[in-house]
């Protein structure tokens, strides 16, 4: 395939990321990077012999992709300035801030026929990538989410349920069957304004039921995932990348199952580029980002 020429905007800790990742593939020709913060942008310039550019409109003169990793309250004007100008995007979740804004950027992308993929990354995890595969083999019975961690050095905008939740619900929609017929939630403002810990039951069309629980004042770190199927029971250990699966035969007999060993934003940003290349929708599309900020919402309205 021809190299992608792309570009990053934001390069904060993940944009940083971003940066470094594009630099590695041979599926890309990293233009260059522009961030509001010009010594941050200096700085990751010479990080990586990458040129900074003083303006977005700049940036986008020299590029036909980029990587949108601002801060959330700039997704939606980022976005829509580099969809009008023909550019295909990868949006760090989440897609925008709120729902409505979201559905404008996908309705604007499908319109231009532009790629729009969404930074979920625990969608190319190893560990949950291969339970996805097995479990499209059997029928899923319930599923159980946790994601912990302790308070965050960076205090954060968004509640917990955005910024971290949201993470699973996606999990969650991606595996389900139907869609979701109804939420409820509760959750508790501890160390913010926002919500610092939230509860979520997922109620699905076809009977399927997901439980969801996210903390970020807890004093351990956990990003695990059970689902009961018909067959058996997989935990999926996204922190640690490890899958687990147990047989309803021999409950007290845990087989670890044997993954392959992958990073996950490598993977991330060359479906991107594999999607622009071959005009195929990306793993995440646009589309997909907008129900989990609805969830989110809904989840938030119930909590307070």
């Amino acid at each position: 395939m021809a190299k992608v020429k792309v570009g990053v905007i934001g390069v904060g800790q993940m944009g940083d990321h971003h940066v470094r990742t594009y630099s590695t593939l041979k599926e890309a020709k990293l233009i260059g990077l522009f961030d509001a913060d010009l010594s941050r942008a200096n700085e990751v310039s010479v990080k990586y012999n990458c040129p900074a550019f003083s303006s977005i409109d700049a940036l986008l003169k020299e590029v036909g992709a980029l990587s949108i990793v601002c801060p959330t309250s700039k997704h939606y004007e980022t976005a829509l300035a580099c969809l009008n100008k023909h550019k295909h995007l990868l949006v760090e979740k989440p897609l925008a801030s709120t729902s409505q804004e979201a559905r404008e950027i996908a309705s604007l992308a499908g319109n231009k026929k532009l790629v729009l993929a969404v930074g979920m990354i625990e969608r190319f995890n190893p560990a949950f990538k291969k339970a996805s595969s097995l479990l499209k083999h059997e029928t899923i019975l319930g599923m159980d989410f946790k994601r912990y961690s302790p308070f965050p050095s960076r205090i954060s905008d968004a509640s917990v349920v955005l910024d971290m939740m949201l993470h699973d619900i996606d999990l969650a929609l991606s595996l389900a069957s139907s869609g979701v017929s109804s939420v409820k939630a509760f959750g508790n403002k501890i160390r913010t304004e926002k919500l610092d810990e939230a509860t979520t039951t997922l109620y699905f069309k076809d009977g399927l039921i997901a439980k969801l629980e996210a903390s970020r004042v807890k004093n351990e770190k956990k990003r695990l995932a059970v689902i009961t199927t018909d067959k058996a029971l997989y935990e999926i250990d996204l922190l640690n990348k490890r899958l687990h699966k147990r047989t309803f035969e021999a409950l007290s007999d845990k087989i670890e199952i044997e993954l392959e060993p992958e990073d996950q934003l490598t993977s991330e940003l060359k479906d991107f580029l594999l999607s622009i290349d071959r005009g195929r929708a990306p793993k995440v599309p646009g589309e997909e980002g907008v129900i989990p900020i609805e969830i989110v919402e809904e989840v938030e309205r119930l909590s307070c």
